[in-house]
C-alpha cells in the first residue's frame, strides 16, 4: 500500500517521541542517552521499552515492537498511517484526544521530592543562575547579540528575568549539593543528569536561562537557550516532566498583564515572548501578555490555558518560516476550531521572528505584532485559510461543514474583518478544489445572509457578507 505524501521528518520533529510516549502513560526513566519504560504493547513487568537510544526511534526488547512516533501511535490506537498523523496533529473532530484517560492510561505521576521541596530547590537553582554574575552575562548577551534590552522590564517587575549557566560541567550540581540537595533530587528535577560513568553533570550548560513559573509565581522549571554557538546543540533545552513542570501543559509568560482583558500574543520561543514583554515595558501599556509554548506544537491543555487569559482575540505571531506556518495552523485548529476562541494572525517576513523584528524596529515594531494604539491594524488578518484546513482535515462534507464553521464567525465579526475571513476561506476552498463554479461562495452567502442581508458584496469572490 502506498502511503500518502506526508513529511514524516516534520511530523517527528513536531512531536518528540519521548513526550508522546510519556503522554500515553508510560513512566520513562533516563538510562544513558535513552529513556526506558514498561512497554504498553505487551504484559511487561520490567522496563523493556527503549525510547530515543536511536534518535526518534523506540524498540521493545521484549515483544520486538519498534518504529518512530507515527508507528507508536498506529500500534497503540490501531490506526492507519494517515489517521495516526492526524491524531498527532489533533485534527480528527469527535475523537478523543491523544493521551486522554478514555483512550490510554493516565500518565503516571513523575517521581521526585515532595512538591514544596521541589519548588524550594528550583528557587535555589534560579537564584544561582540569576546571581549578579550570571544576570550580568545574560543581560549583556541579549543586548549585544539580540538587540534586546530587558532593563525597563526588570525595573517594572522589580526582579531579574534572565540568568546564565556558565561553561562549567558541574557548577550548579556542586552548588546545590553544598546546600543539602541530593543527587536523586537533582536528577528528578532535571537539574542534573548522569553520565555513562555514573557521575552527575549539569543539565544546563552555556545557556541563557529563563524561569517557567506556576500560577502563584513559584519556579516550576528552567528553560535554557543555547549561547555556545555550537550547531550541534539544541536551540532550547526544556525541562523534562517533573513534579512541578509538564511541557505539555506549561506556558512561558515573562511578565503578567494588568487588567482583565489583555492582548494575548502567542509566539514560538521564550526569547520572542521576552522581547515583546521588554518592548511593551518601554511604553506606558500594561495590557499586553506575551506567551510562548516552547515551539510550534500545542496541546489541548495549553490552548485551554491561553483561552482563559483573555476575552479578546488571541494574536498568533509565529516565525516567518514553514514551521511557523504549521504552528499557526495548529493554534487555529485548537483555539478557534475546537475551542471557539477567536484568533488573529500576523504573517512575518520569511526568516523573521518577533524578537528579530523588534530588534530591527524597536518598540514601534509592536504595531506589526498587532499591538499598535490605532483601532485598525493593517498587519492583522483573519485565519480563513487555516480554519478551512482544520475543518477539511476531519470531514467528508467539505462545503456544508466549512460553511457551518464560518457562519457564526461572519455574523459576529465587524464588516471588514468578516470580509477578510470570507475572502481567505473562499480562496483556500478554491485552491483545494471545493469551490467549483463558486458553489462554496454561494453556500456561504446563503448561510450568512439571513442575519443582515444589506451588507456589501465581498470582491472578488462575489460573496455577500451578513
Amino acid at each position: 500500500m502506498n502511503r500518502p505524501a506526508i513529511d514524516t521528518a516534520a511530523v517527528r520533529a513536531a512531536h518528540p517521541l519521548p513526550e508522546v510516549v510519556a503522554a500515553a502513560g508510560v513512566d520513562l526513566r533516563r538510562a544513558g542517552r535513552a529513556w526506558v519504560g514498561c512497554c504498553p504493547f505487551h504484559d511487561d513487568g520490567t522496563p523493556s521499552l527503549s525510547v530515543g537510544g536511536v534518535p526518534d526511534r523506540f524498540h521493545c526488547f521484549g515483544c520486538g515492537a519498534a518504529g518512530d512516533v507515527i508507528d507508536f501511535v498506529e500500534r497503540l490506537h490501531g490506526l492507519s498511517f494517515t489517521d495516526a498523523v492526524a491524531h498527532l496533529e489533533h485534527r480528527i473532530p469527535g475523537t478523543r484526544q491523544f493521551g486522554s484517560p478514555a483512550t490510554v492510561p493516565a500518565p503516571t505521576a513523575p517521581h521526585g521530592p515532595p512538591t514544596e521541596r521541589a519548588y524550594t530547590i528550583n528557587a535555589m537553582a534560579w537564584a544561582h543562575y540569576s546571581n549578579p554574575v550570571g544576570h550580568a552575562a545574560a543581560v549583556s548577551h541579549l543586548r549585544r547579540r539580540r538587540g534586546l534590552d530587558v532593563a525597563a522590564l526588570e525595573a517594572r517587575l522589580d526582579r531579574p528575568v534572565v540568568g546564565h549557566a556558565g561553561t562549567g560541567w558541574t557548577t550548579l550540581t556542586d552548588h546545590l549539593r553544598g546546600r543539602g540537595v541530593t543527587d536523586d533530587e537533582l536528577t528528578a528535577l532535571d537539574l542534573a543528569q548522569p553520565t555513562r560513568r555514573g557521575t552527575l553533570i549539569d543539565s544546563l550548560r552555556d545557556r541563557l536561562i529563563v524561569p517557567v513559573t506556576a500560577a502563584d509565581g513559584r519556579i516550576a522549571g528552567l528553560i535554557g537557550r543555547d549561547t555556545s554557538g555550537d550547531p550541534r546543540a539544541p536551540k532550547y533545552r526544556n525541562p523534562t516532566r517533573t513534579v512541578t513542570h509538564d511541557k505539555a501543559t506549561s506556558l512561558y509568560l515573562p511578565a503578567p498583564a494588568h487588567g482583565g482583558h489583555p492582548r494575548v500574543v502567542v509566539v514560538e520561543g521564550p526569547l520572542d515572548a521576552l522581547a515583546i514583554a521588554a518592548a511593551v515595558a518601554h511604553t506606558s501599556r500594561h495590557d499586553v501578555l506575551a506567551v510562548a509554548a516552547g515551539g510550534v506544537t500545542v496541546s489541548a491543555a495549553q490552548a485551554r490555558r491561553v483561552a482563559t487569559l483573555t476575552d479578546r482575540p488571541v494574536i498568533l505571531a509565529m516565525d516567518g518560516d514553514a514551521a511557523g506556518r504549521d504552528g499557526t495552523q495548529r493554534w487555529v485548529a485548537m483555539l478557534l476550531h475546537q475551542l471557539g476562541h477567536n484568533v488573529q494572525v500576523i504573517d512575518l517576513d520569511p526568516g523573521t521572528d518577533p524578537a528579530g523584528w523588534l530588534a530591527q524596529h524597536g518598540p514601534d515594531g509592536l504595531t506589526r505584532l498587532g499591538l499598535g494604539t490605532t483601532h485598525r491594524n493593517p498587519f492583522l488578518r483573519q485565519p480563513g485559510p487555516e480554519l478551512v484546513r482544520a475543518v477539511l482535515a476531519g470531514t467528508r462534507r467539505p462545503i456544508p461543514d466549512v460553511t457551518a464553521a464560518l457562519t457564526p464567525l461572519l455574523q459576529s465579526l465587524p464588516d471588514e474583518q468578516g470580509r477578510d475571513l470570507a475572502a481567505g476561506a473562499v480562496a483556500e476552498m478554491t485552491r483545494q478544489g471545493w469551490n467549483p463554479d463558486g458553489a462554496f461562495a454561494r453556500a456561504l452567502a446563503r448561510a450568512a445572509l439571513p442575519a443582515q442581508p444589506s451588507r456589501p458584496v465581498c470582491e472578488p469572490t462575489g460573496l455577500t457578507l451578513p
